[in-house]
C-alpha cells in the first residue's frame, strides 16, 4: 500500500520557503535571478504567494512570480549557461 508521500495524482507544490532570499532561481521564460523578498496573500480576492525576484541581466528588473512558476538553481549552473 503507497504511503501518503507516494499516493497517485496527488501533485506537490512549492511554497515560498522552498525559496529562501538570496536563491537564484529560474523562470518560466528561462530567465534568471536571484530571489529578494517574499510577499503573501494581498488582499481576500488576491489569495496567491507570490516571490520578487531581480534578474541578472538588465540589473533592477524584477517580477513577481508564484513559487510553482519557478526552478531554483545553483550559481555553478547559472554561470554555466553564459
Amino acid at each position: 500500500m503507497p504511503s501518503n508521500a507516494h499516493l497517485l495524482g496527488v501533485v506537490e507544490r512549492l511554497d515560498m520557503e522552498d525559496f529562501p532570499i538570496g536563491s537564484v532561481v529560474q523562470t518560466p521564460s528561462g530567465r534568471t535571478g536571484t530571489v529578494i523578498k517574499h510577499r503573501g496573500a494581498q488582499s481576500r480576492h488576491d489569495l496567491f504567494q507570490r516571490i520578487i525576484i531581480e534578474f541578472d541581466e538588465p540589473i533592477g528588473d524584477t517580477v513577481a512570480l508564484q513559487p510553482h512558476l519557478l526552478t531554483i538553481i545553483n550559481r555553478a549552473e547559472a554561470s554555466n549557461d553564459y
